[in-house]
């Protein structure tokens, strides 16, 4: 076997140890979006509505709090430390194609503007966010890809609920072919539209009280919107991460095609190289 042979069924034989690696992962990935696309898509609607609720008892905790500041002191909101906390999910690997890049830059142009604590999800991000130039200090967590990570999300969870407004940098499904970089407010946004109530003349009635409601929503709505933004930014990936790997095993399949036709031009050249020295042997005893 000529070495040019040699080396185009080597090259062969990887492209297609390759391609089956890169459509496992391709299959796994659509699994996994699939299974969290239903249950994040159904929920969408429900946070929403659930934030315009929150809007409206952080509305009438601040009206009850003005009602009562001579004996509660200077007006504050719930029981936040009054700080602003940027949260970068990104991933502790590769193979989301660009959207992880997107995410970042919109997290980097913005956080370099304003004052705020930084957050970084995943060690991937954190290499980014090193390279910065710009960049803050920062606290890191590590979050299992799979978006399952029940235990670490919890420690994540846990660090954020003293700030009064959570701004999330995460990845987005719009479909399955497209998906975006997103900032999403997890608690501040609500504290605007509740400023944006003040002029609105709105009767409420909360049994047994809005300051026990007001308490009550403080500590489950950053839990469930938090969650949110984390099966969001999974989704996005997963979704991500299937196209970028069915481009990937087009390149393959064409580099695939290259190589066996010069495999097959190169064995062709060889046999017709065999026949013509075999003829030209018969004619010389002849």
């Amino acid at each position: 076997m000529s070495k040019v042979n040699k080396f185009l069924q080597n090259e062969v034989a990887s492209l297609n140890d390759f391609l089956f690696m890169v459509e496992a992962y391709e299959e796994i990935a659509a699994l996994r979006m699939r299974k969290v696309k239903s249950s994040v898509l159904a929920r969408r609607n429900f946070m929403h509505g659930l934030n315009d609720a929150f809007a409206y008892i952080v509305y009438a905790y601040r009206i009850y709090r003005k009602s009562i500041v001579k004996t509660l002191g200077e007006d504050t909101i719930l029981n936040t430390n009054g700080k602003t906390v940027s949260v970068f999910l990104a991933s502790n690997t590769g193979l989301y194609g660009d959207i992880i890049r997107d995410v970042f830059n919109l997290f980097a142009a913005e956080v370099s503007k304003v004052d705020t604590d930084v957050v970084i999800v995943g060690r991937l991000g954190r290499s980014m966010y090193d390279n910065y130039l710009n960049h803050k200090d920062y606290t890191f967590f590590e979050i299992s890809d799979t978006g399952v990570d029940q235990v670490n999300i919890k420690k994540l969870l846990e660090s954020l609920t003293d700030y009064s407004s959570v701004v999330m940098y995460h990845s987005v499904f719009k479909s399955v072919l497209k998906q975006e970089a997103q900032k999403t407010w997890v608690t501040g946004e609500v504290l605007k539209i509740a400023e944006s109530l003040e002029n609105h003349k709105v009767g409420l009635f909360f049994e047994p009280s809005v300051a026990k409601i007001a308490e009550y929503f403080e500590k489950q709505i950053l839990s469930l919107l938090f969650e949110q933004t984390v099966f969001e930014s999974s989704l996005g990936k997963f979704a991500a991460r299937m196209i970028s790997l069915d481009a990937s095993a087009a390149n393959i399949h064409q580099k695939l095609s290259y190589y066996s036709f010069a495999l097959q031009k190169s064995k062709h050249k060889a046999l017709n190289s065999n026949m013509q020295g075999t003829l030209a042997g018969g004619f010389l005893w002849n």
